[in-house]
């Protein structure tokens, strides 16, 4: 967020955050925003899930990569605070139904590119994360990518300038982020329409 207040085009990003959501709550709030970009940051693991969980834990591993699951997808919380597995297809439902809006999906969490792959045949971009990537270049990753996407450069530039980032930091994680795209569709061609255009 800090960074895209810094671009030329912050004024054409209306960022919010929502942290430790239940399915309900993230039905919610994607009915509500009609999100353009849909952000995850949370864990995952080799078993190829994301696990998302709230500040209110246990503190996070250096890397992110804690939670084991049998399929691919997330976890959210559920009625009592407690992790609540949602399927990488039913997460594919919830953004479709809910977000048509979405255009592009960041799963900043390890082992996400299970998920990525999943989330394609509804959304254009999805980048994850193709194996255990530490916070450190999660944070890096996120601030490079934003910050490309405010100056008006396109998905697959923004995805490659925020690996370049990570090359130049000499953080060892650079050839983890991938970036699916729906077919027929070129990241390189994807670049967000300013508010002024997306409410016309």
């Amino acid at each position: 967020e800090r960074e895209l207040r810094m671009t030329t085009g912050r004024d054409d990003f209306d960022f919010r955050s929502k942290w430790a959501v239940s399915v309900d709550e993230i039905m919610r709030h994607l009915n509500e925003l009609p999100p353009t970009v849909i952000h995850f940051s949370g864990h995952g693991h080799a078993s190829t899930g994301i696990y998302l969980q709230g500040e209110q834990h246990r503190p996070p591993p250096p890397r992110r990569d804690v939670g084991a699951i049998t399929d691919a997808g997330i976890y959210l919380q559920d009625e009592h605070r407690q992790q609540q597995h949602v399927s990488a297809r039913a997460l594919t439902q919830m953004i479709s139904s809910a977000a048509p809006s979405a255009r592009v999906v960041v799963l900043n969490a390890c082992f996400s590119d299970v998920v990525a792959d999943e989330l394609r045949s509804v959304v254009d971009c999805v980048v994850g994360m193709r194996g255990a990537i530490g916070d450190d270049a999660a944070r890096s990753f996120a601030v490079g990518f934003y910050r490309a996407l405010g100056y008006r450069r396109s998905v697959g530039n923004a995805v490659a300038q925020a690996v370049a980032a990570l090359a130049a930091k000499q953080l060892p994680d650079e050839h983890l982020p991938v970036c699916r795209t729906r077919d027929g569709v070129s990241a390189d061609q994807v670049i967000l329409p300013n508010l002024d255009s997306h409410r016309s």
